[in-house]
């Protein structure tokens, strides 16, 4: 006779021993610890960025109309948003300058807005108190510094200095404020 030697009774699994569920939990709330900083720190940069780039692109739109017009423009701080106010928080600012055709027209001088900006969050601006004056040649009197900051830790470099150069141009470095913008 045959004798047939059977292993342990197989059973059929159907689910996730109660192990597994805890080694899946720790795993979710591991990544959750170190995901939720980066993913902060991620949207805090992309927010001083957009902002900087903004900051930017007014400048260099007051420096093209500056010379396609022929007349000086005019970046500053602004409490109404149609004259410059003489601070250097930039919490609201304007790009503004003569609108040739308009004054030719009226027989006096017309200002023209061309853009006008508050930043968005928590976004703090500073900046020259009289502002910056593009002549008519695209160029500045003086080298400018602007600052664009978040206050936090995360990033690091939560500051964008921008500095506009004696012949119009715009250069941006990164910069740590430690936490502050002051």
């Amino acid at each position: 006779m045959i004798r047939r030697v059977r292993g342990p009774a197989r059973r059929s699994s159907s689910g996730f021993t109660l192990i597994e569920l805890m080694v899946t939990v720790a795993v979710i709330g591991i990544l959750a610890v170190v995901g939720v900083p980066a993913m902060a720190g991620l949207v805090n940069a992309n927010r001083i960025v957009a902002a900087n780039d903004n900051l930017v692109s007014a400048l260099q739109l007051a420096r093209s109309e500056a010379i396609r017009r022929g007349a000086a423009v005019t970046v500053c701080a602004s409490a109404n948003g149609t004259t410059c106010a003489n601070q250097t928080n930039w919490s609201r600012w304007i790009v503004r300058g003569r609108d040739n055709a308009a004054s030719a027209a009226a027989g006096s001088d017309v200002i023209d807005i061309m853009r006008d900006e508050t930043p968005t969050g928590d976004i703090q601006l500073q900046g020259p108190s009289g502002g910056i004056r593009f002549r008519s040649s695209g160029l500045v009197d003086a080298e400018q510094t602007l600052t664009v900051c978040m206050p936090t830790n995360y990033p690091a470099e939560n500051q964008r200095v921008v500095t506009v150069m004696l012949g119009g141009g715009v250069r941006t470095a990164k910069a740590s404020g430690g936490g502050s913008c002051s």
